[in-house]
């Protein structure tokens, strides 16, 4: 958990090396900040014929790392806001918090307030003044918001006596060693930064843009850190990048807060604007005059910190707008929001190209082919209608998700479904078809395509039909999963997950008084003995044709049967295991004693007989048959083969005879062991 800054979380209030204040200080003011009030409150920003008409008014060196008229990008290894900024070069002294400052500058011409040789100037904690009461309000910063007729704003660039944030949001207290202030020296004097033209076309309130502008200042902020560096042992100054990971990770929660709550995706837009402002307009890169300095560490990796961030911020945009409809942003603000992303691609190109793969996607493309392909677009409604054939209109991977999340949130499933399918999503689009009430679809669909039962895709399709009402369809689509015909390439161990299911299922509808009758140690009563000679009877007529059989409801159980219909399921399922996929009888019976149905397993031990399978045999001697008894499988038993069981299993199965009184086949028993 990091502090705040202006009761904004992810900014971390670390010290840094060069500073007026002293760090306890430094994280005292930043927790009482001003960034809360960026936005609404912030002064206009004269345009750049403006600020060329006070430029003979005013001597302030406008060198600040790049910015020309507003405009351009930060691209310099160099630390925006340094002394350069000052005229003259000149600094601000260190000095205790609340210590005067004096500086030799000539009063005739124009100089920060903070180097003001007629008004001194104390560097204090708070940074805010009080709103009609001018800056006397703030403890130790009295005589700050006082200027001589040529004190230059250090925000705003203009003098102080023009500059309507002066004491209202205290730049009086402005200087050029706090990163704050020179975080918002770099919004106030970035035209694409202090006045995004999408916070305007979405019709943002003030709280809003405020919130956007919090932002922007705070990756601002992260920058200057990080490029300020942490004074360690020894002096050495480390460059950590978290600083600027730190401010994403807590925008983009805020991002996430937003896409759940009811503001809906204008806040979040804004947010988006605000941060992704302040990294493209930042460089990653160290400063080359401090590369080879043994005073100085840069971590590495910020690389691919950098472009990690750009492409988590992207998926954000496109979720956002993918939320959006003509309702909450309208058409017009969507063209200009397509610009706006425009522009910040190039500058986020010019940062990542060189540095990247030429197989790496351009930055925010994808956000921008979302926002130009609507969900009016021509393309996207033959699309959401299942009539577009053009594979050429596939969209990335990132904007399907988004468009398909977008399209759950608001149960559009038909649309979801033609979406799903017109991209290759065919299990995803098996759900949505489920939910669109096309459950008679489903099963025809993976028969058509087997290669969908592959890893146990249709298992939470088979959930989804039992939770819509249609079990006997979840039955039949499990079935053919489990035991139809899915091609030579299909291997076996794919089939039993749908054998789970189907076992999990039909188990758990049997009741109480069943499962115990079931389980009874001994021979089976009647009604088991029914229910198994009818299940083999009604194998013997749909296994030969079981894709063909499903396609219809499952048949109930013979009119005037003493066992229950979910007795019949079980013994179905159990049978078909054995018929269709015979390698397979030892999982299955596991499966059946596992979920605590003891019989079903006998059922396919009963049925496997004549073909014996030393493993299942073992199985059945030192698990099954402890639990159920000898007389539960004795015709099983009566057929088995015993070549190649160990005389282990062998001994265990003749005493178990022994004791249930069937001498001749235990004795048969020890005899195929001699």
């Amino acid at each position: 958990p990091m502090g705040g800054v202006g009761g904004v979380p992810g900014v971390s209030p670390r010290s840094t090396p060069v500073t007026v204040q002293d760090p306890n200080s430094m994280a005292s003011s930043m927790r009482r900040g001003s960034v809360d009030n960026v936005g609404g409150a912030r002064p206009p920003v004269p345009s750049p014929s403006a600020q060329q008409m006070q430029a003979s008014a005013m001597a302030v060196q406008k060198s600040y790392a790049g910015v020309v008229g507003g405009q351009q990008q930060i691209r310099t290894g160099s630390v925006p806001g340094t002394p350069n900024d000052m005229g003259g070069g000149a600094m601000v002294p260190s000095g205790p918090s609340g210590g005067v400052v004096q500086s030799g500058m000539s009063p005739e011409k124009t100089h920060p307030r903070a180097l003001c040789p007629l008004r001194p100037f104390k560097v204090i904690k708070e940074r805010l003044g009080v709103e009609g009461h001018g800056a006397v309000g703030v403890q130790g910063g009295e005589g700050n918001e006082l200027h001589c007729p040529n004190c230059v704003c250090f925000v705003c660039d203009v003098l102080a006596s023009e500059c309507q944030g002066w004491t209202r949001i205290g730049h009086c207290h402005a200087h050029d060693k706090d990163q704050y202030w020179k975080a918002l020296r770099v919004f106030t004097r970035t035209e694409m930064l202090c006045n995004s033209p999408l916070l305007s076309a979405l019709g943002c309130d003030e709280a809003a843009c405020m919130e956007a502008h919090r932002w922007c200042v705070n990756g601002l902020l992260g920058f200057h850190r990080y490029r300020d560096g942490d004074v360690g042992p020894g002096g050495v100054i480390t460059h950590s990048f978290l600083h600027v990971a730190d401010v994403t990770s807590s925008a983009m929660k805020a991002i996430v807060k937003h896409l759940s709550d009811s503001k809906g995706p204008r806040a979040t837009l804004a947010v988006l604007d605000g941060i992704t402002s302040a990294i493209v307009v930042n460089t990653y890169c160290p400063d080359p005059a401090q590369m080879d300095s043994a005073k100085h560490k840069w971590c590495s990796s910020t690389f691919l910190a950098y472009k990690a961030i750009l492409e988590q911020l992207e998926k954000y945009w496109v979720l956002t707008i993918a939320h959006t409809s003509s309702r909450c942003v309208p058409p017009q603000a969507l063209a200009v929001m397509a610009e706006r992303l425009k522009h910040l691609t190039k500058l986020a190109s010019n940062e990542v190209d060189g540095a990247s793969p030429q197989t790496s996607p351009v930055p925010l493309t994808h956000a921008i082919s979302v926002c130009e392909r609507g969900w009016t677009h021509p393309a996207m409604v033959s699309i959401l209608e299942g009539q577009c054939t053009d594979r050429s209109f596939r969209e990335a991977q990132t904007v399907q998700l988004a468009r398909l999340h977008a399209l759950e949130k608001a149960q559009r499933w038909n649309e979801a479904y033609h979406y799903s399918m017109f991209h290759g999503h065919y299990a995803k689009s098996l759900a949505y078809m489920v939910r669109a009430n096309r459950s008679h679809d489903v099963l025809p669909m993976v028969q058509h395509r087997s290669a969908l039962a592959q890893g146990a895709q249709c298992v939470p399709v088979c959930a989804e039909l039992v939770q819509r009402g249609h079990a006997d369809s979840a039955m039949r689509l499990a079935m053919f999963c489990a035991f139809g015909d899915l091609g030579k390439d299909q291997p076996a161990q794919n089939r039993l997950p749908y054998m789970q299911w189907l076992v999990e299922r039909v188990v758990g509808q049997l009741d109480s008084s069943e499962v115990m009758t079931r389980n009874t140690y001994g021979a089976p009563n009647a009604a088991v003995e029914t229910a198994r000679q009818d299940a083999a009877e009604w194998a013997r007529q749909v296994a030969p044709r079981l894709s063909e059989a499903l396609l219809s409801p499952l048949a109930d159980a013979p009119l005037g049967s003493l066992y229950s219909p979910a007795t019949c399921l079980v013994e179905r399922v159990a049978i078909l295991c054995f018929t269709l996929t015979p390698q397979l009888s030892l999982p299955c019976a596991k499966l059946f004693s596992q979920q605590g149905d003891n019989c079903g397993a006998c059922s396919i031990l009963l049925a496997r007989a004549s073909q014996s399978d030393t493993a299942l045999i073992s199985w059945a001697v030192n698990e099954l048959l402890p639990k159920v008894g000898v007389l539960a499988v004795l015709p099983a038993i009566q057929e088995w083969n015993y070549a190649g069981v160990s005389q282990a299993v062998k001994s265990s199965l003749s005493t178990a005879l022994t004791q249930a009184g069937k001498h001749s086949e235990a004795s048969r028993v020890q005899a195929s062991g001699e």
